[in-house]
């Protein structure tokens, strides 16, 4: 996020009476607060379906489906989450299948991330990423990856891995936050991390429809999210994509919208199942 943008969504904020909390103080959240929000996430394998949620004009694309698949471990030393973004896109030239597997784990304290990333086009590889991120609070980080060889990633102090950035977006909530700026590093570059502006809505009522798929969420407190990534090595006024979720105090998410500017994909919650933690 540029530094002229970032203040003009300060001053919003503080107009609309939001809660900012800039980078700078992401780490002095309770400690037991933060443990406490951590360990109520749940681990769990959902499955959602992909629709068009919208298409302009100017857009190339007639048609979009496809799935997402996500599996997310609490375990004993960490944190794992396998997703895999399969995608096909129909133009006038024919269908795009876009095919993305991420396979990360991250340390219970945030202090380091691995990760495995392949990225297909039509069955041809467009990228393919294996590497390891340690970050510090106060001296920084970086990014080492073994695929592609010889490549290394610098990170600002303070730097989110994706776990670490969710529990901390709960605990703003919890509080009565609405806005959580923050480095991000998830795996899915070799070049750049982002710049990850967070809005937080108010507390969503609890869920009480018919739905079989959102029973096990009933009782559980939510938030309306939204994020707005920026690429950190590009001067930029606008973001890369944004991401609007229903976030679910045990970590899980519904209802989410990923909006690419010119064309906007629905993902809907079709299959939840949560796991019990294995015993530590």
């Amino acid at each position: 996020m540029t530094v002229a943008l970032y203040r003009t969504v300060l001053v919003v904020c503080l107009l609309l009476g939001l809660m900012a909390v800039p980078a700078t103080a992401i780490h002095a959240q309770d400690s037991a607060e933060m443990q406490a929000i951590a360990r109520n996430l749940v681990s769990h394998r959902a499955l959602y379906t992909l629709s068009v949620a919208r298409l302009d004009p100017r857009n190339y694309r007639s048609g979009i489906a496809g799935g997402l698949s996500l599996e997310f471990v609490h375990a004993c030393d960490g944190y794992v989450l396998n997703q895999r973004f399969v995608i096909e896109t129909t133009t006038d030239d024919g269908t795009i299948l876009n095919n993305m597997v991420l396979n990360s784990w991250e340390a219970l304290d945030g202090q380091s991330f691995r990760f495995k990333m392949k990225d297909e086009v039509n069955g041809d590889i467009e990228q393919e990423l294996n590497g390891e991120a340690r970050v510090n609070s106060r001296s920084g980080g970086s990014v080492r990856f073994t695929l592609p060889e010889d490549t290394a990633l610098a990170l600002p102090p303070m730097t989110l891995f994706p776990t670490d950035h969710t529990v901390r977006l709960l605990a703003l909530a919890r509080s009565g936050g609405n806005w959580l700026q923050a480095s991000v590093y998830d795996g899915a570059s070799s070049d750049a991390y982002s710049e990850v502006g967070g809005f937080i809505g108010g507390e969503l009522p609890p869920e009480s429809g018919t739905n079989p798929v959102l029973e096990p969420l009933k009782g559980q407190r939510s938030w309306r999210i939204r994020l707005a990534y920026f690429t950190s090595d590009k001067a930029q006024d606008t973001p890369d994509y944004e991401i609007a979720y229903r976030l679910y105090e045990n970590g899980v998410a519904d209802d989410i919208v990923f909006d690419y500017g010119d064309y906007a994909i629905r993902a809907t919650l079709k299959l939840l199942e949560l796991k019990p933690r294995d015993a530590c």
